[in-house]
């Protein structure tokens, strides 16, 4: 059988959390199994969240308007989520 393109199936959700809370961000995907994931904040790579949910660490103010996306990727390919927005609230 031959390797099936990867697909989001639930895009990340914008978030919105206080100053100090955390946020958790997931996303569905099937494809030709193993799915390899790569979450992003503004475009750059997350060391180690490589999981179908992420959750950010305790936030600051500078994290208000961050995007997180994620790359699912597998042997066919790869597909990248919509952004998501997190809003942080003093």
């Amino acid at each position: 059988m031959p390797p099936i393109l990867p697909s989001i199936t639930t895009q990340p959700a914008n978030k919105t959390v206080r100053v100090g809370h955390t946020a958790k961000f997931s996303v569905g995907a099937t494809g030709t199994k193993p799915l390899a994931l790569q979450w992003k904040k503004n475009g750059v790579n997350i060391a180690g969240a490589t999981k179908a949910s992420y959750a950010t660490p305790p936030t600051t103010l500078d994290d208000n308007g961050a995007l997180f996306a994620v790359i699912v990727s597998d042997r066919a390919g790869s597909v990248t989520s919509n952004n998501a927005t997190l809003t942080v609230n003093p």
